[in-house]
């Protein structure tokens, strides 16, 4: 069974895939960690067709992008500070750390326990 998106998925998990994908495209458009956004998708891929190796990929490619870009947000706080940088930085994080938290959120952890090969 070949899907990209499962509707019978949780809605944590839904957004998740549907998160994976999109950060994967924007990531691979704008050209930084391309092994890092090409798992990314191939998770949100795999996870739809209810793989537990997907998930996993998924779930470590979206954890690695948000450490990056709180990483990136400190960076700019703590050195050369300014209100542009800081909002640039911040709007940067709001993706990936929702593809993250959707991810690993309880309802997405315990269904892949349950249903997932």
């Amino acid at each position: 069974m070949n899907q990209w998106f499962n509707g019978s998925h949780p809605q944590t998990l839904q957004a998740g895939v549907i998160l994976g994908y999109i950060s994967a495209v924007f990531g691979l458009l704008a050209g930084f960690l391309f092994p890092l956004f090409i798992g990314m998708g191939a998770g949100a891929f795999v996870t739809a067709n209810n793989k537990r190796w997907g998930y996993y990929l998924l779930a470590i490619c979206a954890s690695v992008v948000a450490v990056f870009r709180v990483l990136g947000l400190v960076n700019v706080v703590i050195g050369s500070f300014s209100v542009v940088g800081f909002l640039f930085a911040l709007n940067g994080l709001i993706f990936p750390v929702a593809l993250a938290a959707a991810v690993l959120h309880a309802n997405s952890r315990e269904y892949q326990k349950v249903w997932f090969e």
